[in-house]
């Protein structure tokens, strides 16, 4: 399973209207400042000061810059390393689908989580894996009683691993058996 671009993710309708421009104009504004030669966080810090950009829109205006120019690929993360998820709702609250998806992880893992919170205000598991990796559950309400099950498997060293890591992750989010009591 590939992991998606940023463009897929957020139209370019969207972005032009949140920011005023279409990603190409703000392409074109920092190509003319050469900004494929700045860091991550110089593009953005210079689309907020300079060019008054929301710093939610700055990040996403960089990322889709630094995907477009050959700088990052899709799921890579500015320190090189890349960060795939997935969600699904489920019925029953916080705590019980929290339990329902340690319960599939850990089997699937063959280990109980490093560390759970159980008293944030989204509690959350966290796992420990080999290479410096990690994975993360985050249970949050939604409506109707649902709570929003999310894993994120961060610190993958390659492109490869991550698009097999996000396809483990789907299949093991979406085999979430809202029966399961």
């Amino acid at each position: 399973m590939p992991v998606a671009d940023h463009q897929s993710t957020l139209s370019d309708a969207t972005m032009a209207a949140a920011t005023g421009k279409h990603p190409r104009d703000w392409f074109e504004v920092l190509d003319a400042h050469e900004a494929t030669s700045w860091t991550h966080t110089e593009i953005a810090h210079w689309l907020v000061g300079h060019e008054g950009v929301d710093g939610w829109w700055a990040q996403s205006i960089t990322v889709r810059y630094e995907q477009a120019r050959g700088m990052r690929a899709p799921g890579q993360m500015a320190d090189g390393t890349f960060t795939v998820g997935a969600s699904k709702s489920i019925p029953g609250d916080q705590q019980r689908a929290l339990d329902r998806a340690i319960a599939v992880f850990s089997a699937h893992l063959g280990a109980e989580p490093a560390s759970v919170n159980r008293t944030a205000k989204y509690p959350t598991a966290r796992w420990k894996l080999p290479g410096g990796e990690s994975l993360l559950l985050t249970a949050s309400p939604t409506k109707n009683t649902r709570t929003s099950i999310s894993a994120a498997h961060s610190r993958i060293s390659d492109a490869d691993r991550a698009g097999t890591a996000k396809g483990e992750l789907a299949s093991l989010v979406n085999g979430l058996d809202p029966s399961l009591d």
